[in-house]
């Protein structure tokens, strides 16, 4: 069962995380108590590159409370300098809870994987309320520009990991995570080709556009002000148009009074500091909004405006009845223009 339990758990991490090896057995565990000898087993792995343990449930679920594995998990990592996984077989509800109440790094092969050390927690296979489809549940940015990407025509499913980390400007471990969540809503599958790890998304265009509706947000992190005689000073490095200013150049909607451009989140303290930008306290008559974003909008769009389907969801909030019209009408232009 436990040569079983750790083959289980590489497919699963494998499918729908990212690359994890199983290594030797742990040799140090012979030096361990006996209490905890006899109720885990204990293996190496390679998760993405990081040395790991893990620490297998003998029994298919452990009667120890979280707080006591808790301590167990210390013991054991008094030894081993890494990360240590618990991996049971089953475990109910209840104690999941309580695992992730103290941050005890664990997988469910099939079912659960929480990672506290890397900031993920993937769940499928628990019932509506417990999975990530539950529509309170929602992309990260990377997973959504890829879902755009893939809307676009422009996602190549030949391409390996590493390649769309490049493209997008993070980390190969991102594009894993990301990889990971449109996995568990069921937007995505994973094919795995020798070492690299292929998405296949499930539908196409508009199908794909409506399954994926739920899990899609505003791309807008926070939303500045700057003095129009700053933004004129670097027009060409703020060229690109959102919101209602996006809305007027494609013609759905007069030009607003204060002009509206867009940056990434990530660029925007770099660029501030190398154009001496300050951001104003307040709105005012003669400011310009600027839109900092989750993602990079360059890469969805080089037009002098953000793309269509990232202006339609940056607007989502709006209530003004002249933007919800033109928010609706730039839908429709997109799906009849770009898609």
């Amino acid at each position: 069962m436990k040569e079983g339990l750790s083959n289980r758990l590489s497919r699963y991490i494998n499918e729908v995380y990212t690359e994890f090896v199983l290594g030797e057995p742990w040799q140090m565990a012979a030096s361990l108590p006996l209490y905890l000898q006899a109720g885990y087993s204990y293996q190496c792995a390679r998760l993405d590159g990081q040395i790991c343990l893990l620490m297998l449930a003998q029994e298919v679920e452990q009667e120890d409370s979280a707080t006591r594995l808790k301590k167990h998990i210390g013991v054991v990592a008094k030894q081993f300098k890494g990360p240590v996984i618990y991996v049971v077989q089953e475990t109910t509800s209840y104690n999941r809870k309580r695992l992730i109440g103290q941050r005890i790094a664990f997988a469910v092969p099939g079912k659960q994987l929480y990672l506290p050390f890397l900031g993920t927690d993937l769940r499928e296979n628990f019932g509506r309320s417990d999975t990530l489809k539950d529509k309170a549940s929602k992309l990260g940015a990377v997973a959504q520009q890829i879902v755009l990407l893939k809307l676009y025509d422009r996602w190549d499913t030949q391409q390996a990991a590493l390649a769309i980390a490049e493209r997008l400007a993070v980390s190969k471990m991102t594009v894993s995570r990301a990889y990971g969540e449109l996995v568990a809503v069921g937007l995505a599958r994973l094919e795995v080709v020798g070492r690299i790890k292929r998405l296949l998304f499930t539908a196409e265009h508009r199908e794909l556009w409506q399954l994926a509706q739920p899990f899609l947000t505003s791309p807008i992190k926070k939303r500045v002000w700057i003095d129009e005689h700053d933004y004129q000073q670097h027009a060409a490095q703020l060229r690109q148009l959102a919101g209602e200013s996006a809305l007027a150049e494609l013609g759905l909607l007069m030009m607003p009074k204060n002009k509206t451009v867009v940056v990434s989140f990530r660029d925007w303290g770099r660029l501030k500091k190398l154009m001496a930008i300050h951001e104003q306290v307040r709105r005012n008559d003669q400011g310009v909004a600027v839109e900092l974003w989750k993602y990079d909008p360059a890469v969805l769009s080089a037009r002098g405006t953000v793309d269509g389907l990232s202006l339609y969801l940056s607007l989502a909030v709006e209530t003004d009845d002249r933007v919800v019209i033109a928010r609706e009408e730039l839908l429709s232009d997109v799906w009849n223009r770009d898609l």
